[in-house]
Formats: structure tokens, C-alpha cells, sequence
């Protein structure tokens, strides 16, 4: 008589249990390989947005503000400028100067999610609605300065020179102007996340939108820094601590950004807060021992 083999039940949970232990040492590895592809992704969209704010400046001999009244009373913001130089001619032409971005006139444009202004790394859950409208979101932006607020603090001292960033308000600077030195001196970080709140790696609500077209008084940012725990402005925190207004990723250990000479670095949330204004001034005199 034939006798069939196989499997006992204890020996099919035995595979089991040993295949769900190989997925669950793989699993962490699969997830570091992913997430240094998106670090990746991110760094070559900011290299992207360098490259287009110095095409910009090589045309108009300066780079733009961060927020443009030039053709008031209607007011822009920095990417609106430089979209024909991402390769967004098309969805530039259709943009109306004559009036702000958040004119009706402007919601087709400034509606629109603009790929290279997303960083992969940040939850897809996130919704760009603000109000009744909605603004295509965006994971970058100048830092317009250092808030004199943090300088009060004390934090900073000894505090000198000019606490003005390179995409200020209302101000187009140039190159020549950067005398702190362009591979010292930031252009454009990280602040991912928004519209959504989120604090130490926690969604806690919303929080100001931020399209890459949006213009208010939280978008573009400066620098304030936060408390250790991301519930205070005005603390030793420079990056990752808070997206409400600060510099913020969802990479482990910090944040992306572009520095003025179209260098794209990686740089450490234990960043020193007076390291980090530093690199936010384009003329304010610090002297740095090496590259931040």
C-alpha cells in the first residue's frame, strides 16, 4: 500500500514562524534601502532648485525675494519666479501677475502639485486644502533670516551683523552680496510636512498651509529655533523639533538643503543653533571652522 508524506501541522508552523522571523530581520533593511532612496530623490530636487535659483540669477542678475510686492498690490512668491527654470514654462505662461497668488485668477496654477517641489520621505497622507481652496504643497523653502526674537534670547551671543538670509522678504540679492561666502551660506531647507503639524516625528494637527506658491506670515520661514522638545519657539532646536516654522524632514537624523554655491548637504539635527544662523546670514560675519 502507497503511504503519502507530508507536512505535520507542527512542522508547517515551525516554517511559518521561520519565514515570519526572516521578513522581520528583512523588513528594517528594506525600509533603510527605501528611505535612502527618498533621501536621495529629495537631495536631487533641492540640487534641481539650486540650479534653477542660479539660472534665475544669471538672468536677472540677482537672486528673487522670498516674497515679491514689486507688482503691488498683488504679491508672489520666490517659486513662482523660477518655474521656467524647472522645466514649468507651461504652467508659468498661465500664471497672472496682476494679481496675488491666492487670486481665484490663480487657483489653475497654483493649484498644481509640482513634483520636484515634493520630497518622497513625507507621509502621502498629507491634504494641501487650506480654507476653500487648495495650493499645490510644497517640502522646501527659504529661510529668510534669523528672527530677532531667537537673538534676544541670548543664544546666539555674541550677536553680530546682518540677521537677513539670501531669499529675504521684499529683496532680491546677488552673489556678490553673499560675503559670508556662498559654501556657507543657505538657499534653500526643508520644512516638510505642512499644512500638517507635526512635532518630534508626531502629528499633532495643522498647521499654516504652505503651497510652494503660498505667501503669509509663516511661509517662506527664518530662523527661530525651538525648545529640546518642539513645543516652544526661540530654543536651541534648529532643525526637526517642529514644522510649524522651522527647519524640518521626516529623514532620520536631519534635514536637506541647498546652499548657495548649488551644493546639496545633509545636515545633523544635533546642529548647534548658533551654527545654524550662521549659515542662514549671507553677511553676517561668523567665522566657521570647517563645513556646517
Amino acid at each position: 500500500m502507497n503511504r503519502r508524506f507530508g507536512f505535520s501541522l507542527l512542522e508547517q508552523l515551525v516554517v511559518i514562524a521561520i519565514i515570519a522571523i526572516l521578513i522581520g530581520m528583512l523588513l528594517p533593511a528594506v525600509q533603510k534601502v527605501r528611505e535612502a532612496a527618498h533621501r536621495m530623490k529629495c537631495q536631487n530636487n533641492l540640487k534641481q532648485i539650486g540650479l534653477a535659483l542660479h539660472h534665475y540669477h544669471d538672468t536677472n542678475d540677482r537672486f528673487p525675494p522670498a516674497i515679491d510686492g514689486s507688482h503691488s498690490p498683488a504679491i508672489h512668491s520666490w517659486a513662482i519666479f523660477v518655474l521656467p527654470y524647472l522645466e514649468q514654462g507651461p504652467l508659468a505662461d498661465r500664471y497672472v501677475w496682476s494679481k496675488s497668488w491666492d487670486d481665484p485668477a490663480n487657483q489653475p496654477v497654483v493649484s498644481v502639485n509640482v513634483p520636484v517641489f515634493i520630497c518622497p520621505s513625507t507621509p502621502s497622507s498629507r491634504t494641501g486644502v487650506s480654507g476653500v481652496q487648495f495650493y499645490g504643497a510644497s517640502d522646501y523653502t527659504p529661510i529668510t533670516g534669523v528672527d530677532t526674537n531667537l537673538i534676544a534670547t541670548g543664544l546666539l551671543a555674541p550677536w553680530q551683523g546682518n540677521p537677513s538670509g539670501v531669499l529675504a522678504d521684499g529683496v532680491g540679492y546677488r552673489i556678490a552680496d553673499i560675503t559670508d561666502g556662498t559654501s556657507q551660506t543657505l538657499l534653500i531647507t526643508e520644512d516638510a510636512g505642512r499644512p500638517e503639524l507635526w512635532r518630534k516625528g508626531v502629528k499633532i494637527g495643522t498647521t499654516d498651509e504652505a503651497g510652494w506658491a503660498s505667501v503669509n506670515n509663516r511661509t517662506p520661514i527664518n530662523l527661530d529655533g525651538y525648545s529640546p522638545d518642539g513645543v516652544d519657539e526661540f530654543g536651541p532646536c534648529a532643525i526637526n523639533c517642529n514644522n510649524g516654522h522651522e527647519v524640518y524632514a521626516f529623514h532620520t537624523g536631519g534635514a536637506n538643503a541647498v546652499f548657495a554655491d548649488g551644493r546639496v548637504k545633509f545636515l545633523r539635527e544635533t546642529i548647534s543653533i548658533n551654527v545654524m544662523a550662521a549659515i542662514v546670514t549671507l553677511a553676517g560675519g561668523e567665522t566657521l571652522s570647517g563645513e556646517p
